[in-house]
């Protein structure tokens, strides 16, 4: 039986395609591996400083330097192809209670002294508990992506600068392909766009899912007949081996927002009219009803983000409402369409939650998403569920993975297990 939030959310409405649309995608049945080993579990996220105490600096023991081309120890070394992090698979970003805290800046112990990437023209370093201090030039797109997704106020810069390669260094577009790779092999979006406009991957993206994974904000296959998720195992091409039982409730991905849930967010919804509006300029041109049809479509009547030829010429699509792509869209964020569309940026939402109704007074419902009472909630769970120790809400969780060694140095990130080949 799913829980009454996911049943709420499954009650929505979503149609990814217009009707008689002919799928292109299908997604194959799940094979459930059955004789998976099990994974290590990853810690809880760890700010690492009182992030009420307007922290500028944070002073850490730094490892020593690997050779080149080398990277330091991070506290999510668990994470594989083959054991991947919930958080990869969230469609959109949740609520977080870090996206307004100020970011310190990482000042070496031993010399006093703010650390900087290893080239002569690099910034200085922002404190991260969960980012190494060294980067492999070779780090893989899943790693970069659950870097980003764990902290909302990391960005691709933070990882780049600390990239342990100074001569031959790769350029910032090796480095988001390996992420965009990553990504295209599980289904999800990027959740750092800046993009002001649906692209022609993101739209095609929404097709590769089901109604159930976008209203339930997940990739991860949804099994309503055992009330489970389930999540994919990678092989090293990024190839889906088979699905696990991810062994979280049906509703994880949904559960930190207040009522009215806001999924599908603005993003999706017009990613989506944007997609019906291409399909049904696709048949009207006559190329069939086939689910991507629009890409067979002339240059002339692509929306012109969608490519950089010179020699396009945007027309006008008299076949549905005689603008040209450029101008529905802005006609639709300016508030002619449905609803206004916002890059993905979790500090967007959170303001949204932020919302609360004031004691006494009743919960707002939005007139196109009928709530049942009973589920409407004045007080949202938190991300982050195991950010802060229990019962004392200032005062972030010690890492549980650093001790101090009879020289009096801290080694951070070392599992029990490990530790005493410190002593």
């Amino acid at each position: 039986m799913a829980s009454a939030r996911a049943q709420s959310q499954l009650s929505k409405r979503v149609d990814l395609d217009i009707p008689g649309t002919i799928p292109s995608i299908v997604q194959a049945p799940q094979v459930i591996l059955g004789n998976h080993p099990p994974q290590p579990t990853f810690p809880a996220y760890n700010v690492g400083y009182n992030v009420h105490g307007q922290m500028q600096q944070v002073h850490q023991q730094i490892p020593p330097r690997p050779r080149p081309g080398r990277g330091s120890a991070h506290p999510y070394h668990m994470s594989t192809q083959a054991n991947l992090h919930p958080i990869l698979f969230q469609l959109e970003p949740a609520p977080s209670p870090l996206t307004n805290v100020d970011v310190p800046l990482l000042v070496n112990a031993q010399t006093e002294e703010i650390e900087t990437g290893p080239g002569p023209q690099s910034r200085p370093l922002r404190y991260f508990w969960h980012l190494p201090r060294w980067v492999d030039v070779d780090v893989l797109g899943h790693t970069m992506e659950l870097w980003l997704r764990l902290d909302p106020r990391v960005r691709m810069a933070d990882i780049l600068d600390r990239i342990n390669v100074v001569d031959n260094r790769p350029n910032a577009n090796v480095f988001n392909m390996r992420r965009i790779r990553f990504r295209d092999a599980i289904h999800v979006p990027a959740m750092d766009t800046v993009r002001r406009d649906p692209g022609a991957t993101e739209v095609e993206l929404l097709g590769r899912l089901t109604r159930e994974q976008v209203l339930l904000n997940t990739a991860m296959r949804v099994d309503l007949r055992n009330n489970r998720l389930l999540k994919p195992v990678l092989d090293h091409t990024r190839s889906t081996l088979g699905f696990v039982d991810s062994g979280l409730p049906i509703d994880y991905f949904v559960s930190t927002y207040a009522f009215p849930i806001p999924i599908p967010s603005d993003r999706q919804v017009i990613t989506l009219a944007l997609r019906h509006r291409m399909q049904r300029l696709a048949v009207a041109q006559g190329h069939g009803r086939g689910a991507t049809a629009y890409n067979d479509l002339h240059i002339n009547l692509i929306p012109p983000w969608w490519h950089r030829r010179s020699d396009a010429r945007p027309a006008r699509i008299a076949a549905i409402d005689n603008l040209t792509h450029r101008e529905w869209m802005d006609n639709y964020i300016n508030g002619q369409g449905r609803r206004p569309t916002l890059p993905r940026q979790p500090h967007r939402q959170l303001r949204q939650q932020q919302q609360r109704p004031v004691a006494g007074a009743p919960p707002v419902v939005t007139a196109d998403q009928v709530i049942d009472p009973r589920l409407q909630s004045r007080d949202p769970p938190i991300a982050f569920p195991g950010l802060f120790r229990p019962g004392v809400p200032n005062e972030p969780e010690e890492s549980r993975y650093s001790f101090n060694t009879s020289d009096g140095v801290t080694h951070y990130y070392v599992e029990p297990q490990h530790q005493h080949a410190y002593r």
